[in-house]
This record gives C-alpha cells, sequence and structure tokens, in this order.
C-alpha cells in the first residue's frame, strides 16, 4: 500500500460511519466500507464469498478513486467466473454452482458503485455478468429457484413484468407451504433476497418469493421505460396476487418481510391489504422522505458521493441531473415523498424491526413511533443493540440474528394461531 492511501484510510477512518455502523471493518471511506460489509462479507454465508479471494481483491483497490473499487472486484468476479467454467465443462456442477455464486458477490460488489451517468456501461456490463452468474448457480444447486415474471397490474403499460424468483423447498413444490415475500431495498436487486432470507427460509420449509419493482434499479437496467408510479401501490398489490395464485403457496401462510425502502413497501402493503397472516417491517417508515431527508445534501459531499446520488435520482425516475442539488430536491421530495404510510390501518400481526442507529435519529424515532400506532393487537418491536453486533440499518452487520428474530417471530405467530 503506497504512503498516499496510508495517508487517506487513516484521515478517512475519523470520518463518521454511515449506515449505523459503530466500527470499521477495512476501508477508511465510510461509504466503501459499509459496501465491504453488506457485500461481500455477507454473502461468506451460503458459500456466497471466500475470506482469502475478499482480502486479496481489498488490498488492491485504492480508495481514493472510486472506479478502482469497480475495476478490482470485477476483476475478481472474471477470474472466478472462469474457474467456474472450467468446473462445470469437467461435470462438477455442486463446486460450479458454488463458485458461480461467489462470482456473482464480486460482480455485485463492483456493481454498487457505477451509475448511469458516468460508469454507464460497466453498470449494464456488472449486471450482466451478475445474473449470468445467478442463473448458472441455479442450475447447478439442489435447491429448488425457479425464475419468474410477473404481471404488472393497474397502471402500468400493458404487458409490463416484474422479473424475479420463487424459491421452494422442493422441486415439485410438494403440499402448500408457507411463503415469504420479500420486498427489497432500494440499493437491492431480486437475487439478493438467497442471503437475506431465501436460503433459510428453504432450509425451514417456506417458499420464498421477490422481484424486482418499479423504482428498483434492476427494473430501470432491464426496462428502462418502466418508472415507479406514486407509491407504489400497482406493484405491492400485483405482487400478492401473483403469489396466491400459486399451487405452491399456502394462503393462510403468507408473511410480508421489507428491509430498508422495503420497509416502508411492507408498511404499506399491510395498510391496504389484508390477505398475509403477518408482516415484518426492517425497519418500518411512517414518511420515507422524513426519514432520508439527508440525501438531499449529498451534492455537497465529496464527488466519488454523487455517483450514489444520480443512480438514485435515475433509478427512481428522475432524468434531468444536470443540476444534482435540484435532481436530488426532486428526488426527496415529489418521489420519496409520497411513500407515506398510515400504522393504524394495519389489523394483521407486525413486527417492527430495527437497529437502535437505524439511519440516524429519524429513522430509529419513526421506527418507534410506527410501532405505538401500528392499529393490530398483535404487534411486537425488536430494537438490535450495538452489544448483539446488529445495530446498523437493517442488520447489515449481523444478518444471521435478523433472520433468526424473522423466523422466530413467524413461528410464534404459526403456533400460537394469530393472525
Amino acid at each position: 500500500m503506497s504512503m498516499g492511501s496510508k495517508l487517506f484510510k487513516a484521515i478517512a477512518g475519523r470520518a463518521p460511519r454511515v449506515r449505523g455502523f459503530t466500527q470499521r471493518f477495512y476501508f477508511g471511506h465510510p461509504f466503501l466500507d459499509t459496501w465491504f460489509a453488506w457485500f461481500p462479507l455477507n454473502q461468506i454465508q451460503y458459500n456466497g464469498a471466500a475470506v482469502g479471494e475478499i482480502y486479496n481483491t481489498a488490498a488492491r483497490i485504492d480508495e481514493r478513486k472510486s472506479l478502482s473499487w469497480i475495476t478490482e472486484w470485477t476483476a475478481e468476479g472474471d477470474r472466478v467466473k472462469e474457474y467456474a467454467e472450467k468446473l462445470l465443462s469437467k461435470d462438477h456442477r455442486i463446486s460450479a454452482g458454488n463458485t458461480f455464486l461467489r462470482a456473482f458477490t464480486y460482480f455485485r460488489t463492483a456493481h454498487l458503485a457505477t451509475d448511469p451517468d458516468t460508469t454507464g456501461q460497466e453498470m449494464r456490463d456488472t449486471y450482466e455478468k451478475l445474473s449470468y452468474c445467478f442463473d448458472r448457480f441455479r442450475e447447478c444447486s439442489n435447491r429448488s429457484i425457479e425464475k419468474v415474471s410477473v404481471p404488472l397490474k393497474g397502471n402500468g403499460k400493458p404487458g409490463t413484468t416484474m422479473h424475479g424468483y420463487f424459491l421452494k423447498p422442493t422441486p415439485d413444490g410438494g403440499s402448500p407451504a408457507p411463503t415469504v415475500l420479500w420486498l427489497s431495498g432500494a440499493e437491492s436487486i431480486a437475487e439478493d433476497v438467497y442471503w437475506w432470507c431465501g436460503a433459510e427460509a428453504v432450509d425451514r420449509c417456506y417458499n420464498v418469493f421477490a422481484v424486482d419493482m418499479p423504482g428498483d434499479t434492476a427494473t430501470r437496467i432491464y426496462d428502462g421505460d418502466t418508472i415507479l408510479a406514486g407509491a407504489g401501490d400497482d406493484a405491492l398489490l400485483s405482487q400478492m396476487d401473483y403469489i396466491l395464485e400459486r399451487p405452491e403457496v399456502d394462503p393462510d401462510n403468507v408473511f410480508v418481510y421489507g428491509i430498508s425502502m422495503g420497509g416502508y413497501k411492507a408498511g404499506r402493503l399491510a395498510q391496504q391489504d389484508k390477505r398475509m397472516r403477518g408482516t415484518i417491517a426492517n425497519a418500518p417508515m411512517l414518511d420515507a422522505s422524513k426519514v432520508l431527508e439527508a440525501v438531499r445534501n449529498v451534492y455537497r459531499a465529496p464527488a466519488d458521493a454523487h455517483g450514489w446520488a444520480r443512480r438514485m435520482c435515475w433509478q427512481y425516475g428522475v432524468e434531468d441531473r444536470s443540476d444534482l442539488k435540484k435532481a436530488l430536491e426532486v428526488l426527496v421530495d415529489r418521489v420519496w415523498g409520497s411513500f407515506t404510510v398510515e400504522p393504524e390501518k394495519i389489523n394483521r400481526p407486525f413486527l417492527t424491526l430495527a437497529g437502535e442507529n437505524e439511519l440516524g435519529g429519524e429513522g430509529i424515532r419513526q421506527a418507534l413511533e410506527f410501532h405505538d400506532r401500528v392499529g393490530s393487537e398483535v404487534k411486537e418491536k425488536r430494537i438490535v443493540t450495538v452489544s448483539e453486533g446488529g445495530e446498523a440499518h437493517c442488520q447489515l452487520n449481523n444478518f444471521p440474528l435478523a433472520r433468526q428474530i424473522v423466523f422466530d417471530w413467524i413461528e410464534d405467530i404459526r403456533k400460537a394461531g394469530r393472525g
């Protein structure tokens, strides 16, 4: 490591952590360090990454240059993908599948730092590669992961579909099983469900369903004309319609689980649809624009944070980004300003889950107020603490604990005959 890089790491290390993290994992740059914890450290679970590959790549990154992040993680993805192809050619199917899954993670990690304005080609290339690797993993894996296209009903243009996955405990589906509908965050893609809850749900004999809906980054990549309309109600209700039509789904045991912006989505869906047995919001939001108020000031941040801001604007349909300050105002006030929930209208069992450092003071304040206002007689609150190692936004630093809390709550609801 050069002296310049060491000096940068030392100075950047004094900057406030982001997403509620209270410690540094590797990088001095707080933005990169958060991504490093989310992807790829969390992906070590379920054979999604390897310690040696992760740190070999991290050591090559010059955190003073955001393009270095994209370049090095892509290079590692390419190397591991090539190895996976060789394994597959020798009919080592399971080994190849696990190796494709690691390659997926490295392309996914590179993809996080791309944006449509300055690294548009890299954004599309990494997405194409991560999609390819996840498909190869699906084909090689013993897990049943079906690729699905879900009709978008309501105000969407005719023929619009949402792409995603349906995971089943057995290939033939067997008898109808309890099902988790996973709602992603603003930076998530449908494939991420595998680590958030998909693999564990299948191990516990649950189905899991996840799609990219309008407003999600992947949707804008593979269908640039599909833009989020209003609060996203059409897309949310379309997902419930779809899973309840599937024979593998027990209609009396559908649970909704949303993370990050999906926490807003989960509350919004529970407010207007009573077909779920219970809902988990990690973490719920009363008004997304107020929780994310600080985003409007990202234009003042160092230039390497501007790509993230442009990407957020782009995926939510803010096309004029020539003046980033004005674009962010449109994103926060007009788009996220419509993301509101009335918890009093929720009458199904509800779990409020949050890290104690949840997106700053406003994030945890809204989560607590949301819980108090939930109309259901059956509700529970779980705030994960620093001492538990899960204080960050959506427990980005403790996926196993988050999954355990979610599934134990679901199982308690089922055992008690509630809902």
